[in-house]
């Protein structure tokens, strides 16, 4: 089933993310229902970027996901603008997060996005939130 569905994908890069995310997203849905229950949620999400006063574009996300526990696993469709046009393509995201002390949490998160006549991107996080 999910190899005729990959095969109806326009692009590699697009196969391959919707396949990580899918996969992310099942290991997210089996983890044990003791930790957590499994929630879906939507993220919209807009993200512009600067070098000094000059404005590089921006992407609007639209991603649904899936939470369970510490892990999370989103995917949907993306508008990038600020080149003179805007563009729809395709972004996702997974990630965990945990909390390491009473006021400490550690977190790590893999993203990517493709759009047509562009190379795919990737994104990798890690930090941590310390709370007083």
């Amino acid at each position: 089933m999910t190899g005729k569905l990959l095969e109806r994908l326009p692009n590699p890069m697009i196969k391959a993310a919707s396949a990580a995310l899918a996969f992310a997203a099942l290991g997210v849905a089996f983890v044990p229902a003791a930790q957590a229950e499994t929630k879906v949620y939507v993220n919209p999400e807009y993200n512009q970027g600067f070098s000094g006063a000059t404005s590089l574009g921006g992407v609007l996300n639209l991603d649904v996901g899936i939470e369970n526990g510490p892990f999370y696993a989103q995917l949907g469709p993306a508008l990038a603008t600020g080149t003179g046009s805007a563009e729809w393509g395709i972004a996702g995201k997974t990630g965990v997060s945990g909390k390491v002390s009473d006021h400490m949490n550690l977190y790590a998160e893999v993203s990517a996005a493709k759009f047509d006549g562009a190379d795919a991107a990737f994104g990798l996080k890690v930090g941590s939130k310390y709370t007083f």
